[in-house]
């Protein structure tokens, strides 16, 4: 799946956030063309930029862009956004927890008003740390998980429902 093209426009050489400190100079990432299209591979291009959001979310506690691309409806996006900026109160902040995404099946029926999508997400470990760059809790482990993301086009691909298959 391609990856959408960060911005050049972020000043400076970017860091990850390690135990010393949080990221730095953090790529935004650009929607691409594709991703506007209502089409199977628009669809797909969306959830990779969703992700690549989702990445910079994560790295940077700023969930604004994120915001935009679920439905106001969807309970399960409104936990996700709520867990990232949780991350980053009082000086807080995390280190790791990439997410890539090797497999894509989308479910593609021209009638539907909405496409399911089966993805393979695999997220690196994630460590946090307190602003005293203490530990902030107990490191989660490297995970590999099936989820399902439901889309649907209007004006432009908003996340409807997401979640584990189990």
């Amino acid at each position: 799946m391609a990856t959408p093209s960060p911005s050049s426009s972020t000043p400076g050489a970017y860091k990850p956030a390690d135990a010393k400190g949080k990221a730095q100079n953090v790529p935004v990432p650009v929607m691409p063309e594709l991703a506007k299209e209502n089409s199977k591979a628009g669809l797909e291009a969306f959830i990779g930029y969703y992700y690549a959001i989702k990445n910079y979310a994560n790295e940077t506690g700023d969930t604004t862009v994120l915001a935009t691309l679920n439905s106001s409806d969807c309970a399960s996006c409104t936990k996700l956004l709520d867990a990232t900026s949780d991350s980053y109160i009082d000086g807080r902040w995390r280190a790791g927890g990439n997410i890539r995404i090797p497999v894509v099946e989308i479910d593609w029926k021209d009638t539907d008003s909405s496409h399911l999508a089966k993805l393979q997400l695999i997220q690196d470990a994630i460590a946090y740390y307190n602003a005293d760059g203490t530990e902030g809790r107990p490191a989660n482990s490297a995970t590999n998980s099936a989820f399902v993301l439901i889309a649907a086009f209007e004006a432009s691909w908003k996340v409807v429902e997401i979640g584990v298959l189990r």
